[in-house]
């Protein structure tokens, strides 16, 4: 894929081609578990984030924190333990957690969204906390698994999230901009190390996973076309601008009434209703009603407004954006 996979920085070596985000998200579990396999060793244990979502396919579900997806199945789920997301002042408490997980269990891997939680409503966590987890992990030989499959290709403001921290991801899972969201792929990559572990003449170590329609030509096309897009100059200009007029508008909007708080990072702006309401309830579904009419595509996750806006946007739609959220304010 020419200059394009210059994203995959430094240890990431190798791919595994697939064609969603859960399948991504599935494999990297996989290579997790099964790279303790192939090496000797029986790991059992999967370590994830409080409030975390990762996919709808068994493993993914697994290891997602929010039950009201999960409800009917986590009877049959792996085994998973749950940690806080580091706030900037919980990293101590956060390494103890960690140190009673591993004298206590026999743990694979620890599969985390770097720096923002996505279905938890943008829920952002310090990247210094995630590096020193991080950190940890590496001193155990626990697989460490990016899901950036909502983070990646710039939404945080740079290429990927896992770009934050010193402690890069011994698997990374990446999906839906990798097509520049038009095309159903996704890829799983490892470092040589993960890599190795399969590479064997005995066949029952190798990573068994394929989908029909993985790596089909079409979603390459679309994902190299979509790929050298990013890295043009003029869709970096525009992310940077989205970021700063994501900045004024935050500035501006955070002293209302009924504003409760404001978090941003890259072109990812979220705002928090100081309002009670349901995560799906009528209040919500009257937020999207209003939303909808007035010409703008927002989905709140319960009293939380996001953005994600696409890098072509134009400074009238932004704008136009940013004005609707300001109206729905006067009828919360």
């Amino acid at each position: 894929m020419k200059n394009s996979l210059k994203y995959y920085r430094e240890n990431q070596e190798k791919i595994f081609f697939g064609d969603n985000g859960s399948t991504s998200v599935e494999i990297g579990i996989k290579m997790a578990l099964q790279y303790h396999f192939n090496t000797g060793e029986k790991r059992n244990t999967l370590i994830a984030f409080e409030d975390g979502f990762h996919g709808d396919t068994f493993g993914a579900m697994s290891v997602s924190g929010l039950s009201v997806y999960n409800g009917p199945f986590e009877d049959f789920f792996l085994d998973v333990k749950r940690i806080p997301t580091p706030n900037g002042s919980n990293h101590a408490e956060i390494l103890e957690t960690l140190k009673a997980i591993v004298k206590q269990n026999k743990v694979a891997g620890f599969i985390y969204e770097p720096l923002v939680q996505g279905a938890a409503a943008m829920k952002m966590h310090d990247a210094e906390g995630l590096n020193t987890i991080l950190k940890f992990c590496k001193a155990h030989n626990i697989i460490t698994v990016a899901d950036e499959v909502m983070t990646g290709f710039g939404k945080t403001g740079r290429y990927f999230a896992s770009d934050f921290m010193e402690t890069k991801p011994d698997v990374m899972c990446m999906s839906k901009a990798l097509t520049a969201g038009l095309m159903p792929m996704s890829i799983t990559s490892c470092t040589q190390a993960i890599y190795d572990a399969f590479y064997s003449d005995d066949i029952g170590k190798g990573l068994f996973h394929c989908h029909t329609y993985s790596a089909n030509p079409l979603a390459c096309t679309a994902a190299i076309a979509g790929l050298e897009l990013l890295q043009s100059h003029t869709i970096q200009q525009n992310i940077n601008h989205i970021i700063e007029k994501h900045k004024i508008f935050g500035a501006y909007i955070k002293s209302h009434p009924k504003v409760k708080s404001i978090r941003q990072k890259g072109i990812i702006f979220a705002l928090d209703l100081d309002v009670e309401m349901e995560r799906y309830g009528d209040l919500r579904d009257k937020l999207f009603h209003f939303f909808m009419e007035n010409g703008v595509f927002l989905r709140p996750l319960g009293g939380t407004i996001y953005i994600q806006a696409p890098y072509t946007i134009t400074d009238a739609q932004l704008d136009k954006i940013y004005q609707v959220i300001e109206d729905v304010l006067e009828v919360v």
